[in-house]
């Protein structure tokens, strides 16, 4: 006997809970996925396992209202906190990128290098870190509990109704909670308040690509969208980010009565706000295309 009884196929018709499950089965497959990538040193794992822990956490997100009990609202919190225990080593690796990228010609190339040092021994300090919690015991027993919970889900009644019935309402609402945050980007507003944008568009996405085993194209063209959205404002944070770490490095090099590196630091950090300008309006432009 399948979830709630459903042993067909997942169509409009199944009770939403078997897309629950098959939902956690498919992100606790990735999740493990990810760790063993971790385990095999293999490249761009570290990213992987946090891309898979909010991956998850979204599904939980978008099916909030359904589990009895707490267990969801647990979970979240632990993928969450290992999500979290991956993003130092994945924001370095992407400064450091964009820092060989934006620096040129008229840079001081000492300097450049003694940045780029720095924040690749940050890097590789910060991936050993994430490292060993990723493939230490409470990760694994996390993969435990969630494959336990994927096969067996603790759902409410509300379940049992038809996917038809409750995915397009699911979809609608991390939409419209987009749109509220979106319409309100101006070219001038806080970095935060784009950062937030991004992580609904991302929600959007996830939530639209749940729903399209059922939902079909119209869910598959909403997650197309959310992307290219979350495209240009992951490019936006990026840079955002990037202009932190080099204020923050710069403070420190004035600190220690290094203006000349200090000022270096300086010019990158204008070129990665610069860089802000650019995607704003193009972000603003396809956001408000008829």
């Amino acid at each position: 006997m399948g979830v709630l009884g459903w042993d067909g196929p997942l169509t409009a018709d199944a009770p939403v809970g078997v897309l629950v499950a098959s939902a956690l089965v498919r992100g606790v497959g990735r999740l493990r996925g990810a760790v063993g990538m971790v385990e095999a040193q293999k490249d761009d794992a570290i990213h992987q396992v946090r891309v898979s822990c909010r991956r998850l956490r979204s599904d939980l997100k978008l099916f909030r209202k359904l589990p009895a009990g707490d267990w969801a609202g647990e979970l979240r919190s632990e993928l969450a906190a290992l999500a979290q225990a991956c993003g130092e080593a994945r924001d370095l690796e992407v400064i450091a990128g964009l820092v060989r990228e934006t620096a040129n010609s008229e840079d001081d190339e000492e300097h450049v290098e003694t940045i780029l040092t720095t924040l690749t021994i940050g890097l590789d300090r910060a991936a050993a870190r994430s490292a060993e919690i990723v493939l230490g015991e409470s990760t694994a027993e996390l993969l435990e509990t969630l494959e336990a919970v994927a096969a067996a889900p603790d759902l409410k009644p509300a379940a049992g109704k038809p996917c038809g019935e409750v995915l397009p309402k699911l979809l609608d609402a991390a939409n419209l909670k987009f749109g509220q945050a979106a319409n309100k980007l101006k070219p001038w507003t806080p970095d935060d308040d784009w950062h937030e944008v991004r992580l609904l568009a991302k929600r959007v996405r996830y939530a639209a690509s749940t729903s399209a085993s059922v939902l079909g194209e119209e869910a598959k063209a909403t997650a197309t969208q959310a992307a290219k959205y979350q495209e240009l404002l992951g490019q936006h944070q990026d840079h955002c980010a990037a202009a932190d770490a080099l204020t923050a490095m710069a403070a420190d090099a004035a600190a220690q009565d290094d203006p000349e590196l200090s000022f270096t630091l300086g010019r990158l950090t204008e070129r990665h706000r610069a860089a802000r300008k650019p995607l704003r309006e193009e972000f603003l432009s396809l956001y408000h295309r008829p």
